[in-house]
């Protein structure tokens, strides 16, 4: 049967895409964590391993991309990019932007779920959206509550509030909290939470933090549905491991044994036998959030990772919740299941945490994992898929389990596709850019294969003298080999890597001339004047 054509608004003719009639209707459960460490997913040497049944059972039974992708490292970005499923013209997060950059996605944008909507998908989101709360209430429904800005709503979400009532509780404080040194070098910086205090000489319950909210939420909107024999879309976005942490009671005998085996990364090693001033050549972004960040005391940074650590198990725990919910539903084995995180974190790794202006594997390379319906042919399938992917290519995948084809542009390139066998088109680049967070720093970077079949990460900062490359390997340490005599070659391949990508797509045309004009002396002439007359 013909692909039939319809709209996203047929009212307005918006949207014009063609469906398969024929196709399953199949649930999808889409989870989304904020910020996620390589080591909290990645087998690397040297770290602790996170009690993590969810994420462990769907890496090792389903589908797990161990070099995924981010467009970008920050969160509105990044988040806005892979719900168009297109490269980001949002340049930063709304909190630090300046006036006159796009903050959030725009109204005639088309997120992903709306083609789904606009076939009979029932739609629900929980959390956090960070692309703009109005656009989320026009795709989910009035009824939303998506909040914008990076930090959890403990204080002011009266839901949460009235969460914590019914449970006999008040808003959170700390009994024990994490902060960084004053970029002064005097006193205390910033907050980067902590573990919550008991209530009334009685602990503070994992059941009453904002995951296990979260959680419920996300149960009572599937509980909710007018039409059970519908499929579903539910968009559930966790804030966390994001700091600030709020770490219960009930988790002092893990806090235990992540501190009997924690080690702290090598390259913060260094830099404390070195005074705190980097050993290593570096762009200068690094050492500014280094002195924003504040963690030249060890305890402090080793307080910050046992409670990433202990927060992300947190999350696994409520996400548990949901899946015994759909189990007992009878929908688990019918629906597909994404969990991501919408970009990196680099968790003491050179002195730095959380993310930043920068383009490092730490805040780049993020999870992805799927959990096909059981009835689907990758059903039973155990796959860990090493092809390089990009967050770009989570639409293009959904579009295709829905049966649609969209004629709006997309970046991405199914992941179902690359399951098949199938190769990467040269017009779908693992590309990834950067503007401004603390510091302004505009950068480009990809991920390519050398000739050799090494993956590689290239970096361009368009406003410092130091660019970067990495081997892609499951090495803790991350290396910049910019200026490593034995990868001459390989930074010659990615300069005429890079020189091609952007000179394919017109969207990277400012940053195209500032990269010939820095390696012009490795491209050569290009034969023609570069003043862009018409």
């Amino acid at each position: 049967m013909a692909a039939r054509k319809t709209y996203v608004n047929r009212m307005y003719g918006k949207g014009p895409f063609r469906y398969n009639a024929n196709r399953p209707d199949e649930n999808i459960v889409f989870i989304s964590l904020d910020m996620v460490p390589r080591e909290f997913y990645l087998e690397l040497e040297g770290t602790v391993p996170p009690e993590a049944e969810q994420w462990k059972t769907i890496k090792e039974n389903h589908l797990f991309f161990r070099n995924a992708f981010c467009s970008s490292p920050l969160c509105s970005p990044s988040r806005a990019s892979y719900l168009t499923g297109r490269y980001p013209y949002i340049t930063g997060n709304s909190e630090r932007a300046h006036d006159g950059h796009i903050m959030h996605v725009r109204d005639d944008d088309i997120l992903f779920p709306e083609y789904l909507k606009a076939l009979g998908w029932h739609l629900r989101h929980v959390g956090k959206c960070h692309v703009g709360s109005r656009k989320f209430m026009d795709v989910f429904g009035e009824n939303d509550s998506p909040w914008d800005r990076w930090s959890p709503p403990w204080y002011d979400d009266d839901h949460y509030n009235t969460f914590l009532r019914e449970k006999g509780l008040e808003t959170i404080s700390f009994s024990r909290s994490i902060r960084g040194r004053d970029p002064s070098g005097i006193g205390f910086g910033n907050f980067y939470g902590g573990w919550v205090a008991s209530q009334n000489d009685h602990p503070f319950p994992p059941e009453a933090t904002y995951p296990a909210y979260l959680a419920e939420q996300a149960i009572i909107a599937l509980e909710s549905r007018k039409d059970p024999n519908r499929p579903f879309y539910l968009q559930l976005d966790f804030f966390g491991p994001h700091q600030p942490f709020a770490i219960p009671c009930g988790m002092e005998e893990r806090e235990k044994e992540i501190r009997s085996t924690l080690r702290l990364p090598e390259t913060y090693l260094k830099l404390l036998e070195n005074g705190f001033q980097p050993p290593w050549e570096e762009p200068r972004v690094y050492r500014f959030y280094r002195k924003n960040w504040g963690l030249d005391d060890p305890t402090v940074l080793e307080d910050y990772m046992v409670a990433n650590l202990l927060q992300f198990e947190l999350i696994d725990r409520m996400v548990g919740r949901l899946f015994d919910y759909l189990k007992k539903a009878g929908l688990y084995d019918k629906s597909w299941i994404f969990l991501i995180a919408d970009h990196g974190e680099m968790n003491g790794e050179l002195g730095l945490i959380d993310k930043g202006s920068f383009l490092n594997p730490g805040v780049i390379r993020v999870p992805l994992a799927i959990k096909p319906p059981l009835k689907h042919p990758l059903g039973r399938t155990q796959m860990r898929v090493e092809a390089p992917v990009s967050l770009l290519d989570l639409a293009p995948t959904v579009l295709e389990i829905g049966g649609i084809s969209s004629e709006d542009r997309q970046d991405g390139f199914s992941l179902l596709k690359i399951l098949n066998g199938e190769e990467r088109p040269d017009d779908k680049p693992i590309l990834f850019d950067i503007w401004s967070h603390i510091i302004p720093n505009p950068s480009i970077g990809m991920v390519f294969t050398t000739a050799g079949g090494l993956r590689y990460m290239f970096t361009f900062n368009s406003v410092d003298d130091i660019d970067e490359l990495y081997l892609l390997d499951s090495s803790r340490n991350i290396t910049n080999r910019i200026n490593d005599p034995e990868c001459a070659l390989i930074l010659e391949e990615a300069i005429e890597k890079m020189k091609s990508i952007l000179e394919s797509d017109e969207r990277w045309q400012g940053y195209a001339d500032f990269f010939k004009l820095t390696y012009a002396e490795n491209l050569g002439s290009p034969g023609s004047d570069r003043q862009h007359f018409f």
